[in-house]
């Protein structure tokens, strides 16, 4: 089993690298820009479960991308309190020279297996994260970084003098 996740692990790393080489884009910001591919105009929580992850993690990729001149993001011409993200020219352009991004093959796979199968694998792996201790640990976005750590205010008496 651990040969297995050894693979695993460095097949999603090289991926990664071959995303970065290719486009200068995280695996993360990738695939986020498929699934706006895939449908235009969703909104960041719609975004965040078309990409199988929690809404913060979602924003985070965002913001880099609409930085990037690669997402814009507008109000809805329907509800002004729903914000629409959309792939720009700029975006479209990335996905044509880009791999494929690891997700989706990762998504594919696991579609790919038999509901019985699929069961199986999930409680495999979610009983693997609960011995370990990862359960407590919240998912972010694969491939995409750890937000820095606030630093902590120093108070006058934890200083030195």
């Amino acid at each position: 089993m651990l040969i297995a996740l050894r693979r695993i692990v460095r097949y999603l790393r090289l991926a990664d690298r071959e995303v970065e080489m290719a486009c200068r884009l995280s695996a993360a910001q990738l695939f986020v820009l498929h699934a706006l591919v895939e449908t235009s105009g969703l909104s960041l929580a719609e975004l965040a479960d078309r990409t199988l992850t929690d809404q913060s993690s979602v924003s985070t990729v965002v913001a880099r991308l609409v930085e990037g001149g690669l997402v814009s993001r507008r109000a809805s011409t329907t509800d002004r309190r729903r914000a629409e993200l959309r792939i720009t020219p700029a975006g479209h352009r990335m996905i044509q020279r880009a791999p494929r991004a690891p997700q989706a093959q990762i998504i594919a796979a696991i579609r790919a297996m038999p509901a019985a199968r699929r069961t199986e694998l999930v409680r495999a792996l979610e009983g693997l994260a609960a011995v370990m201790g990862a359960s407590k640990v919240a998912p972010r976005m694969l491939f995409e970084d750890e937000p820095p750590r606030a630093r902590r205010k120093r108070s006058d008496g934890d200083r030195q003098r």
